[in-house]
């Protein structure tokens, strides 16, 4: 952390000098101009105008040796959710094979990476999206929606004994989930403006980040539910059983996730979370009640956990959103956010 002693400038206003680690770090010097950003919580971010040179985040090198691929796909991603515009990928010999496996974290993993140039012993990618084409606030929607998408096929699939690919369909949310998650890491280093994604704050970062990991965990246990139905096809009476009880958790599902997601664009209509967190109750009781077997169990008890978490984290983000309006004035605390 750096102090400084603000300085009179001119008449009426004032200053500081800028750290040097931060002038070289953006190569700048006296005469280059900057941009000031008041934040929502009146925190100043200051950025360069333009970002001249190499400043660590337009291109990355990831070596491959034809061992570890799956380390190597994970640090892939690694490099797209942290906001690395391209990603040269050195893989000598091993360039054919591994390349096989890029192609299936493309179509499966992210939005807007390409391969755009192949060479004898490596492979250039580029993420060729405009990341602010879909905001934060419009991931979340999305997000949002497909969850009960999600559920209503999966109890379609059990009443008509049929076989959808959900798998492949839940793999749009997890491409949704690394898109969001690459640009709360580029407001983070500096490189996209926080007002153009949504965010109110910086503090709120955290909490939208938790908000997507429990949307995509959600998705992970409907993908579950499914795997058990697959081998459970043939047991009629336990498959019906499941249905009832998807019957329950998919109509609290639909209104938690419209109403409480709705609160980060509009505070006017918040729903009474006392009688939320009971409805929530009542249905996570006739599950635990339930004979089924431990697979569907796990699942649609974590889903009632995940929606009571999503009611934590909104209300986490709708009160930072209101501090500043609360005040304590002569022993008597004002709470704005109610």
């Amino acid at each position: 952390m750096y102090k400084r002693k603000l300085q009179k400038m001119g008449v009426t206003s004032l200053g500081i000098s800028l750290p040097k680690k931060w002038l070289h770090y953006y190569n700048l010097k006296q005469g280059d101009e900057v941009e000031v950003e008041i934040l929502p919580d009146y925190t100043l971010l200051v950025r360069p105008s333009f970002i001249k040179g190499n400043v660590g985040y337009n291109c990355q090198i990831l070596r491959y040796d034809g061992e570890a691929v799956n380390e190597s796909i994970m640090r892939l991603i690694s490099l797209y959710v942290n906001g690395v515009d391209s990603i040269k990928v050195v893989c000598g010999d091993q360039c054919e094979t591994f390349k096989e496996s890029i192609y299936r974290v493309l179509e499966r993993n992210v939005i807007g990476l390409e391969i755009i140039e192949e060479g004898r012993d490596y492979i250039m990618l580029a993420c060729l999206v405009d990341i602010l084409s879909l905001p934060l606030s419009e991931v979340l929607r999305k997000m949002s929606m497909l969850i009960p998408a999600l559920l209503r096929d999966l109890k379609r699939n059990m009443e008509t004994n049929t076989l959808l690919d959900m798998e492949e369909r839940d793999s749009l949310i997890d491409k949704l989930y690394l898109y969001a998650i690459r640009q709360l890491n580029m407001v983070l280093h500096g490189k996209l403006l926080l007002d153009k994604t949504g965010l109110k704050s910086m503090g709120e970062a955290v909490s939208i980040a938790n908000l997507l990991k429990i949307l995509e965990r959600m998705g992970d246990h409907i993908v579950l539910l499914h795997r058990w139905y697959n081998n459970a096809r043939g047991k009629k009476e336990v498959v019906d059983n499941v249905v009832i009880l998807l019957d329950e958790v998919i109509p609290i599902t639909e209104k938690i996730l419209n109403s409480y997601l709705a609160i980060l664009e509009n505070q006017s209509k918040i729903p009474s979370i006392e009688k939320t967190l009971s409805e929530l109750r009542i249905v996570e009781e006739k599950i635990k009640s339930s004979t089924l077997d431990a697979g569907p169990l796990i699942s649609l008890t974590r889903m009632i956990a995940y929606l009571r978490d999503i009611i934590e984290v909104v209300t986490d983000i709708v009160v930072s959103r209101k501090l500043r309006e609360s005040a304590c004035e002569e022993g008597k605390l004002v709470e704005s956010y109610k």
